[in-house]
């Protein structure tokens, strides 16, 4: 009997020893708001940008090691690697639309062609920016300056043969953006709203109806903003708390939520993303801005990219942009 009940308890401690996440940081130099991590299947490399830096970034897992190069002066808010194109990325740069030709074993920037400017006042920039099944670019703008206006952003969507076409307009600050596996449901979130939103989703033309919101980080007691979100293969979003050091799980479904990661040495978690070999590994983004002395000392690691394993689910393949759509 008592050898039935202490293997009893073994099993138990080991089952919660195997559910108990790992939280690794990352050898990426810090970064004053890491932000847009994107996994790259065909290099099996995380892609991000240090929007202040500026600079774009590609870690290499094999080796523990990354890369990083500027583009200029301008604030830049995604990086996706263009599709069937190796060392060609699309980047929101300020208010353009950029390819760029990156080579990343020479670490040398080859060129760089404005694909669309956005009808928007040079006191706004791009933040944040994803790509749909179709190849379809998303992003979003927000106020890029001292003086803050609620509401003067927008969301957009681009392929070269549709254009630059406006989604939402009265957005405050354009963050996480995700896709339900099978296309009919687009995530979306405005961070100033403390919500995230769902639409019906139109994979073919792009169209977003009867939004509505689906998650209240006030209601739901949530410390922070939301920020980035990704989506696993059970249909679960993760969302980034900015200002709150941790990432939720929750269910789109019921609102519930299944879990969060913290992590106490972070003031602000920016985004996630799926990423390594089993697209198990979630990887996250964190910013350091306009942080107190006093706040450096008691979140020493802000600024930094980590890995978490160990969550029992995996994430969805992220697309890259198709420049032939």
């Amino acid at each position: 009997m008592m050898l039935t009940i202490a293997w009893t308890i073994i099993s138990l401690l080991s089952i919660t020893v195997a559910q108990t996440p790992k939280i690794e940081r990352l050898n990426v130099e810090h970064m004053t708001i890491g932000e847009g991590p994107h996994w790259d299947v065909a290099s099996q490399s995380l892609f991000f940008v240090d929007i202040r830096g500026p600079k774009i970034f590609k870690y290499s897992p094999q080796t523990n090691s990354a890369i990083s190069i500027s583009l200029g002066t301008d604030p830049v808010g995604f990086i996706v690697p263009v599709k069937n194109q190796p060392d060609y990325f699309v980047v929101g740069e300020k208010l353009k639309i950029v390819v760029v030709h990156w080579d990343t074993k020479s670490n040398e920037l080859l060129s760089k062609k404005v694909l669309v400017t956005l009808p928007e006042p040079q006191t706004n920039r791009i933040n944040d920016g994803k790509v749909d099944a179709k190849g379809r670019l998303w992003l979003g703008t927000m106020t890029d300056g001292k003086e803050f206006e609620i509401g003067a952003g927008s969301l957009y969507s681009y392929t070269r043969k549709e254009g630059l076409v406006k989604r939402l307009d009265h957005v405050s600050i354009s963050n996480g953006i995700a896709t339900s596996e099978n296309n009919a449901m687009f995530y979306y979130i405005d961070s100033l709203k403390y919500q995230v939103d769902a639409s019906k989703f139109d994979i073919e033309n792009g169209n977003l109806e009867n939004v509505k919101s689906i998650f209240d980080f006030v209601k739901e007691d949530i410390p922070g903003l939301p920020d980035g979100m990704t989506i696993d293969t059970d249909g679960n979003l993760w969302i980034a708390s900015f200002g709150g050091n941790e990432v939720i799980q929750i269910n789109p479904a019921n609102g519930e939520v299944l879990q969060s990661v913290k992590f106490p040495r972070v003031c602000q978690t920016t985004s996630v993303v799926f990423g390594g070999p089993n697209l198990d590994e979630l990887y996250v983004t964190t910013a350091e801005i306009k942080i107190t002395a006093e706040e450096k000392e008691m979140f020493p690691e802000s600024g930094s990219v980590y890995r978490v394993t160990g969550l029992n689910t995996k994430g969805l393949h992220a697309a890259n942009f198709d420049l032939l759509v």
